[in-house]
């Protein structure tokens, strides 16, 4: 009894190995997703050591004595970089020195990293909460035990990750669809409709019906099976055929056979009722044998007893 459709359990195949690529597409864009906000990170820091080299430079303090504006102009610049939030300068005890936002001069920020990102060298990059939006920060030690911060949103990164998102899935997806459609059809073709064509013919067989054949022109194995089966069925078709000839011959030799038993068992019973006849004149002929012989004893008996009186009598005399 069919349980599952071939179709179904294909098509199910089919999607399961849509769904592993998938997941490994997500993988895959995970793991960009990771290596692009390292760039990111990467680029940041640089653009902070850009900004530190340039302005701790004997050139930037002599332009800066010539042109006082040219700090803010240079943040500005600086922060028109993508993605870039801020830009800050800020003094050893948390006192922003410059920023491109000028509403931020001489603002106070309490962070233990100032000190310690002061006092190791080292960057660090952390998470922030800047105007309600979720950024990444980098601390810079910079000149003069500053510290130079550079606020990033990941907005860039995320928006390129949609779009490979976008890209991929619709390239694999699209793929996929065209390569299952193509895999379904060909196994529609070469496997499900020749197997459908198979069990209906094995039914016609099961039934009887030896003159069913299937009729599949397919070159694969399935095709060769049709060949066997059509030349098994075609042997059992012979193979009957031979033993209902076979059949028929025997019943006929049994018909005659029986036939010819009758008329024996007629004859025979017709010697036995002669036999019978010629057997019952002979008994009755003994019979009357038999009563004459008994009758001339007894009459023998009676003239010996005549024979012994007279005999008796002519002693007396």
């Amino acid at each position: 009894m069919k349980k599952y459709s071939l179709r179904t359990i294909i098509l199910i195949t089919l999607l399961i190995v849509g769904v592993s690529i998938s997941a490994l597409v997500y993988f895959f864009i995970s793991q960009h997703r990771e290596e692009l906000i390292m760039a990111t990170i990467e680029e940041k820091i640089n653009l902070a050591e850009t900004i530190n080299e340039t302005m701790a430079s004997p050139i930037w303090i002599y332009r800066l004595a010539l042109v006082p504006g040219m700090e803010k102009a240079f943040l500005n610049e600086m922060a028109s970089f993508k993605d870039v939030i801020y830009i800050r300068i800020v003094n050893q005890d948390g006192t922003i020195y410059r920023s491109n936002i000028e509403s931020e001069w001489g603002e106070t920020i309490e962070d233990p990293d100032i000190f310690t990102v002061a006092r190791t060298g080292k960057e660090k990059v952390k998470d922030q909460i800047f105007k309600g939006e979720e950024i990444k920060v980098i601390i810079y030690p910079g000149y003069q035990n500053r510290t130079v911060w550079i606020g990033f949103s990941l907005e860039g990164v995320k928006g390129e990750v949609k779009w490979m998102w976008i890209r991929d899935l619709t390239v694999t997806w699209g793929g996929l669809l065209v390569l299952i459609l193509s895999l379904f059809l060909v196994i529609e073709h070469n496997i499900i409709v020749p197997i459908k064509e198979i069990v209906r013919v094995c039914e016609e067989v099961k039934k009887g019906r030896l003159n069913a054949r299937i009729k599949i022109s397919s070159k694969t194995e399935i095709g060769e099976f049709a060949d066997i089966f059509n030349q098994t069925v075609e042997r059992l078709k012979g193979s009957k055929e031979a033993l209902e000839e076979s059949e028929m011959v025997l019943r006929i030799k049994v018909a005659a056979r029986t036939r010819e038993l009758r008329e024996l068992a007629g004859n025979l019973e017709e010697k036995v009722k002669e036999r019978t006849k010629e057997l019952e004149t002979r008994i009755k002929e003994l019979e009357k044998f038999h009563k004459l012989t008994i009758g001339r004893e007894l009459k023998m008996i009676e003239l010996k007893k005549e024979l012994r009186k007279i005999k008796k009598k002519s002693s007396k005399k």
